[in-house]
C-alpha cells in the first residue's frame, strides 16, 4: 500500500495510509488490463476508437443515462463521499481531523516545558487533548540498560519486529476478521486513525527532540535501522494504542471483555518490540501509550458525536491527559507497565495488582503516587465538535459488522410466471 503509508513507515510505524494509495491502482483505465501499453499509445487508441463510434452530436439529455439521481445536492453533502477514490476520501478525512487541532509549546527552552495538543472548538476556546514533556538526559542514560536486558529477546521476536516495520493489518486481523474485499471501510477507518497518529506524533517528536538510543551507547547496536526522527513518543506505541482504542469502541468492547484485553496486550507487545529491537526506550512506549489512548478517544469522539447511537465518549467529551516526563527520575528508571493507569477507572483496576483494596479511600492516591508522570483531568465540560464526514466513515465501518451491508445485496424475487 502506498499513499501516506510511506509516511507511516518513516514515522516508525504503522504504515497505514493504505486507503491513500488504493485509488491509484487499476480500474477501467488500467491500460488494457495490465498490458504493457504506454500512455501515448493508449490515448491514441481511444481517440481513434471514439471517432469510430461517437456518431452525430446529440443533446446530453438524449444520450446520458440518468441512473444517478443524487447529483448536485446541497454543498458539503457528506453522502457524496462514496463517489471519490479512496485516496481522495483519505485526504478529506485528514483535513477534517487536522483542521480542528492547535499545537502549542509552553515555556519553550525551559527543561520543564511541555508541548500540548488541543481541539479548537467551533463554540470558541480550546479543549486540551494531551500534553507531553521531556525526561532528563540522566533518565535516558539509565533507560539504556533496559535495552540491554530486552536485547536477549531479539531472536524470539525477530519475525514480529521485521513484519511490524510496515502496515500492521495482518496482526490486527488475527483478532477480528479484517480483509480488504470484505471490510474495506473498517480498514479505511483504521488507516485514517493511524495517519492521524502519525501527523501528531511527528509534531511531538520534533518539539521534544529526544535523541535515539544508539546515540547514548555504542553497545545498543539495534537490530534494525534507527528511524530518522526523535525517540519520544514511540510512533509504534502511539499507533498501536490508537488502533486498540478505536477497535474497542467500534465493537463496544469494555475493559472486562476478552477482546479488549487482547487488543491492549497486542498494542503493548508492538510497542515493546521496538525496545527489543534497540530503537526505543521503555519511557518512549509509556508516552506513546498515553498519546495513542488520548488520540484514540478524541478520534472516536469526532467520528461518533453526530451519530444517534454513539460508540465513543458521551456527548463528545474527552479526558485530557499529560505525560510529565520531567517528573521521571533516573533512580526510578521505569519499565513500560502495560497496566499503567490513564483514568480513574484504570486506577481502580490497578489497585489489586499492588495488593490494595479498591474500596480503601487511600488507594487511589497510592496508585497515582507510583506513576507521578501520568496525569489526567476531569472529563471536558465542552464537547469536541462532531464531523459528518468522519461520522460517514464510522457508520460505513460499523455497517460491515452489524448486517447493514447486507441491505445492498438484497433484491425482490420475481414471483411472476
Amino acid at each position: 500500500m502506498s499513499g501516506l503509508g510511506g509516511a507511516g513507515g518513516a514515522g516508525g510505524a504503522g504504515g497505514a495510509g493504505g486507503a491513500g494509495g488504493a485509488g491509484g491502482a487499476g480500474g477501467v483505465y488500467d491500460q488494457g488490463g495490465g498490458m504493457p501499453f504506454d500512455g501515448s499509445l493508449f490515448a491514441q487508441a481511444q481517440i481513434g476508437h471514439r471517432d469510430g463510434i461517437v456518431g452525430s452530436w446529440r443533446a446530453p439529455e438524449d444520450v446520458t443515462l440518468g441512473f444517478d439521481q443524487k447529483k448536485f445536492q446541497p454543498i458539503d453533502d457528506y453522502r457524496q463521499l462514496w463517489r471519490w477514490e479512496p485516496w481522495v476520501r483519505a485526504v478529506a478525512f485528514d483535513f477534517e481531523l487536522l483542521s480542528c487541532l492547535k499545537f502549542t509549546v509552553t515555556d519553550a527552552g525551559d527543561p520543564d516545558g511541555y508541548a500540548q495538543l488541543s481541539h479548537r472548538s467551533a463554540a470558541g476556546g480550546d479543549i486540551k487533548i494531551v500534553s507531553l514533556s521531556r525526561p532528563s538526559k540522566q533518565v535516558f542514560e539509565a533507560q539504556a540498560e533496559w535495552l540491554d536486558f530486552y536485547s536477549d529477546l531479539r531472536d524470539d521476536r525477530m519475525a514480529e519486529i521485521l513484519c511490524q516495520l510496515g502496515p500492521q493489518h495482518a496482526f490486527w486481523s488475527m483478532l477480528i476478521y479484517l480483509q480488504p474485499s470484505r471490510t474495506p471501510k473498517t480498514i479505511e477507518l483504521l488507516d485514517a486513525a493511524v495517519r492521524f497518529a502519525i501527523f501528531t506524533e511527528i509534531r511531538f517528536k520534533h518539539a521534544i527532540a529526544v535523541p535515539r538510543a544508539i546515540e547514548y551507547s555504542s553497545q545498543i547496536q539495534p537490530m534494525i535501522q534507527t528511524p530518522g526522527h526523535g525517540s519520544l513518543p514511540s510512533g509504534h506505541s502511539t499507533q498501536a494504542f490508537i488502533i486498540a482504542v478505536v477497535l474497542c469502541a467500534l465493537f463496544n468492547q469494555t475493559r472486562n471483555s476478552v477482546y479488549y484485553q487482547q487488543t491492549m496486550r497486542q498494542a503493548y507487545r508492538v510497542a515493546m518490540n521496538r525496545t527489543v529491537a534497540g530503537v526505543h526506550f521503555p519511557v518512549d512506549g509509556i508516552a506513546g501509550h498515553l498519546l495513542g489512548t488520548s488520540l484514540g478517544e478524541y478520534f472516536v469522539a469526532r467520528c461518533t458525536r453526530n451519530l444517534a447511537t454513539q460508540s465513543g465518549p458521551p456527548g463528545g467529551k474527552i479526558t485530557p491527559r499529560g505525560f510529565k516526563g520531567h517528573l521521571v527520575t533516573a533512580a526510578d528508571n521505569p519499565d513500560f507497565d502495560p497496566n499503567e493507569p490513564l483514568s480513574d477507572a484504570d486506577v481502580e483496576a490497578y489497585a489489586p495488582l499492588m495488593g490494595l483494596d479498591p474500596a480503601d479511600t487511600n488507594t487511589p492516591a497510592t496508585v497515582k503516587a507510583k506513576f507521578p508522570y501520568l496525569t489526567w483531568g476531569p472529563v471536558s465540560t465542552t464537547p469536541v465538535d462532531g464531523s459528518d464526514i468522519l461520522a460517514w466513515l464510522w457508520n460505513q465501518a460499523v455497517g460491515e459488522w452489524n448486517g447493514n451491508s447486507l441491505n445492498n445485496t438484497t433484491f425482490t424475487p420475481n414471483t411472476g410466471p
